[in-house]
């Protein structure tokens, strides 16, 4: 992949809003912006209704913070309206009211937890025969079956005619390579069994905690990027550890990224680079989704070496 101006690699962050306050988050963008980096932070609309705990668009200190922060470059994303369980007619008005107040429609989406109003998700994100397993899985995790309601047009959770208009990108599957293109090299790809409430489909690196995240981007790692040419969409919480009670930046994750920042990298928002990718896509690849094996072996690889 030839990046703009030269770049050797590129670098993203989509960063889940799960648990996230002012307090816990604000001075890990500070230092992302200090450093010259522009990611993707989503949020919610509505304050949670479920077991997550956060601030939301409905809070004006938080919303005013996130329109600073938009300002400055950073991309807004949606993760799902809120945290629980939304009708229709309030996912609606979550998606008009995010264009109130924040000027635009989201244009990029990630799936939140176990909400009924989730978008293909659960066992219709895999193959068959992967999706029957899942199905199993989940059914004996929660003691009933769940569906994305999101996407089923009969679920009182249906929100895929609104989302196909306004979500051009939806994250799936994750993967434990700092190089998401390697893992995924037809993103943003289209998925044909979706194409009726989805545009397109990305992957990402998963760096869900600071632990997970500063391992990823160990020097070796970022040796690989860079030889490799690649793109890194990081997947991560930072909420999650990022920040201590104190108010102070992680002192790995701020020496980790104060090391990427000193690269020749593409540092820009999750749907800029997709865009890019987009752009520069071979038509044969597009309709080419990631190996669910794959997937799972790193799922795998994960649970034995995080414990989650």
């Amino acid at each position: 992949m030839q990046w703009p101006n030269r770049k050797a690699f590129a670098f993203t962050v989509f960063d889940d809003t799960d648990n996230s306050t002012i307090d816990n988050v604000k001075p890990v963008y500070d230092l992302l912006y200090e450093l010259n980096f522009r990611t993707t932070k989503s949020v919610w609309v509505f304050e949670p209704r479920g077991s997550y705990y956060g601030q939301s668009l409905a809070d004006p200190e938080y919303l005013a913070w996130i329109k600073d922060i938009k300002t400055k470059g950073f991309e807004i994303g949606l993760h799902n309206v809120g945290d629980g369980s939304y009708s229709r007619e309030e996912i609606i008005e979550g998606i008009e009211l995010f264009k109130q107040l924040l000027g635009e429609y989201p244009g990029i989406h990630t799936n939140h937890a176990s909400n009924p109003d989730n978008i293909y998700w659960f066992q219709e994100r895999f193959d068959w025969p992967y999706s029957l397993f899942y199905s199993l899985y989940n059914g004996m995790r929660h003691n009933a079956k769940i569906d994305s309601g999101g996407s089923d047009e009969n679920s009182p959770y249906f929100w895929g005619d609104v989302c196909k208009k306004h979500i051009q990108y939806i994250r799936n599957y994750s993967c434990k390579d700092i190089n998401t293109l390697s893992f995924n090299p037809s993103m943003p790809y289209l998925d044909s069994r979706k194409e009726a409430y989805s545009n397109r489909w990305f992957s990402s690196s998963d760096g869900q905690t600071v632990g997970e995240y500063c391992d990823l981007l160990k020097p070796e790692n970022l040796e690989k990027l860079v030889s490799e040419g690649g793109a890194c969409i990081m997947y991560t919480h930072f909420a999650s550890g990022f920040v201590d009670g104190t108010g102070k930046v992680d002192s790995m994750f701020r020496r980790r990224m104060e090391y990427l920042a000193s690269l020749n990298g593409y540092f820009e928002p999750t749907s800029t680079i997709l865009d890019y990718l987009k752009s520069q896509q071979d038509s044969s690849l597009v309709h080419v989704r990631p190996s669910t094996g794959k997937w799972l072996l790193d799922r795998i690889a994960k649970k034995y070496r995080y414990g989650r």
